[in-house]
């Protein structure tokens, strides 16, 4: 499996790479309600954002109050 982590509007979520259709696909581990994938990473990732942007604009309407952000993303110099 290969899989890479990214972050948007202080949320991070996983685009995983399959061997099957479609090949990316997008997890976000506060918001197991979110599901998107793309054909390519870049699909992904843009999918990804619009999909959280629209949840958020969602729970917004709704007045719900999004969680906290459980995971960060921390960037080392090696």
């Amino acid at each position: 499996m290969i899989a890479t982590h990214h972050e948007y509007r202080g949320y991070v979520f996983t685009i995983e790479y399959l061997a099957q259709e479609p090949v990316y696909a997008v997890e976000f581990p506060d918001f197991r309600e979110i599901i998107t994938s793309g054909e390519t990473l870049a699909e992904a990732f843009a999918h990804a954002c619009e999909a959280l942007d629209v949840h958020l604009e969602s729970m917004q309407k709704l007045n719900m109050i999004p969680p906290k952000p459980k995971l960060a993303l921390v960037i080392e110099n090696v």
